[in-house]
């Protein structure tokens, strides 16, 4: 998944390869550039340069429970007291990709959330800039195409407690190819060989994690995935 940041103010470019955006909208950054003052970015179909001080990142909502096992999620699901309590977590099958789980019934049903070729975000037809307008479109309108089941928000200190409970994680791990040396403020320094514990992965190309005591974001194409 794409970073998501919000425009802090109405930016028109001054070049052809900079992309026009207005304060509030939310902007995907797909790509870090060297340059300390750009990221390149898409908004609605269209990609281009940013600049870095007009925009903030996007706090993730609580839904958001990262890498949590299926059986995991669906004994969670269960034990909540109403019917479309779910949760957004990272797709065991596919890496970088997202499941939504939600209860129904006294069962958990599994929704793969899909992307086509603009990066934009489907479970079925109707098509999403992001997870948070996908996740609000299916409050009113039935994540299910044989029952009417629409999204609820389970309460934030329930699902802080599952993030937090023992055994929910079971951390990915991966080793450093290459040393990386940070270039922004929240990055994570580390060498080659390192082991990294990854703490989320929300985004294809920067992953959350934790190295010598230090959390921060790094590029996965400089590690390797360990085996279990």
């Amino acid at each position: 998944m794409m970073v998501e940041y919000v425009a802090k103010f109405d930016f028109r470019p001054g070049n052809a390869d900079e992309l026009p955006f207005r304060k509030g909208e939310v902007i995907k950054v797909v790509d870090k550039k060297k340059d300390q003052n750009w990221f390149k970015a898409e908004l609605s179909g269209k990609t281009g340069l940013v600049p870095k001080n007009y925009i903030f990142v996007k706090q993730p909502h609580d839904w958001y429970v990262g890498c949590v096992r299926r059986k995991v999620s669906e004994d969670f699901l269960k034990s909540q007291p109403f019917d479309g309590a779910f949760i957004v977590r990272d797709s065991e099958s596919s890496p970088g990709d997202f499941s939504l789980s939600v209860k129904y019934n006294g069962q958990v049903q599994h929704f793969k959330v899909l992307r086509d070729a603009s990066n934009k975000y489907f479970i079925w037809v109707v098509k999403f800039n992001s997870l948070n307008e996908l996740v609000e479109y299916h409050k009113t309108h039935s994540i299910s195409r044989t029952v009417s089941i629409f999204l609820k928000e389970i309460e934030s200190d329930q699902l802080e407690r599952f993030r937090n409970h023992p055994g929910v994680k079971e951390l990915l791990k991966v080793k450093a190819k290459y040393d990386f040396e940070p270039q922004e403020h929240g990055e994570l320094l580390f060498r080659c060989e390192d082991i990294i514990e990854v703490l989320e992965q929300t985004d294809a190309n920067w992953w959350k994690g934790k190295c010598r005591g230090n959390i921060g974001m790094f590029p996965t194409p400089y590690v390797e995935i360990l085996e279990n």
